[in-house]
């Protein structure tokens, strides 16, 4: 089933369109990269999707239900960038208040299990004002699964997070997964890959890439091939031999970067190395980073 589905959606402000005809679908318990420079228009998609804004035109749809200016929304929890918390609570009373609010009931079971899947059960004491950011960023993420919800959105939850701040947020997105739809918007592409079902890249508030994770660096495979040896005797035994005009090598240490358009280039190699008997440590044809991805669709 379809969880989110855009359809035309724009928003205008002072003239400009923020977001610009964006149409995408979500497969429900899926986890999504919403990636995009600063000023993409990610947030305000968020705020459209969660009519905290109302859109200029469009169509918003939540598990095949059209959302209009009016609509209630139980089925979503929004986390933005930087969760406010009453400094002076600690986790379990914050998410005591979360529950009561929502009138949930079995609270303190509740809190238990929320509190132990997002690691802080060490810290449920502790006043909230002495968390670290990456504490308040698992605490704001317990805040909004505590009710629930069958859609989360989190905008730019690893932002301003050192490297084992991004890895606990992770983390806790892989417990996450296949019980919720999880979406989550940010600019820094390190792990994003490993962890997204889907990504869909905006720029300027207009759709650049989307498609699943798995199918992405097939379509931007390159035409370059790195063959690593076992030392330089069979490197350069290697060179001697391989002669195509068309072909750019290029040598690292033991191994050799060869770009060439020749789709019987790989075979080439192979009768090469087989009728010489020369060994090879790995052959690889080079996959862009999720970050090369990244930066060619946005320079476009």
């Amino acid at each position: 089933m379809i969880a989110i589905k855009l359809e035309n959606l724009t928003k205008v402000y002072d003239n400009k369109k923020v977001v610009d005809n964006l149409s995408f679908e979500i497969p429900e318990n899926s986890i999504c990269g919403f990636l995009g420079p600063n000023g993409a228009g990610k947030t305000t998609t968020f705020k459209l999707i969660t009519n905290l804004i109302n859109k200029d035109s469009g169509k918003i749809e939540v598990f095949g239900k059209e959302i209009t200016d009016s609509t209630q929304i139980e089925e979503i929890r929004f986390l933005q960038d930087v969760p406010e918390f009453y400094d002076y609570m600690n986790a379990y009373e914050y998410l005591e208040f979360i529950c009561k609010l929502n009138n949930l009931s079995d609270i303190a079971q509740k809190i238990r299990e929320t509190i132990e899947l997002v690691g802080l059960a060490d810290a449920k004491k502790k006043k909230i004002g002495k968390y670290s950011r990456g504490m308040k960023q698992r605490l704001g993420i317990a805040g909004s699964i505590i009710p629930g919800p069958k859609i989360l959105l989190l905008d730019e939850p690893i932002s301003a997070l050192d490297p084992l701040g991004r890895k606990d947020i992770f983390d806790l997105l892989n417990k996450l997964k296949g019980k919720m739809t999880i979406i989550f918007s940010s600019h820094i592409i390190d792990d994003i890959e490993r962890i997204s079902d889907r990504i869909i890249i905006i720029n300027h508030g207009k759709m650049v890439l989307d498609d699943k994770t798995s199918a992405l660096k097939e379509s931007h495979l390159t035409d370059i091939i790195e063959v690593s040896f076992k030392n330089n005797k069979d490197l350069n035994s290697f060179k001697k031999i391989f002669k195509k005009a068309d072909a750019e090598i290029e040598t690292f240490e033991t191994t050799l970067r060869i770009k060439s358009t020749d789709k019987d280039i790989q075979e080439n190699i192979f009768k090469v190395l087989t009728s010489e008997k020369i060994s090879i440590l790995s052959l690889n044809i080079v996959a862009p980073s999720l970050e090369d991805i990244f930066v060619s669709e946005v320079s476009k």
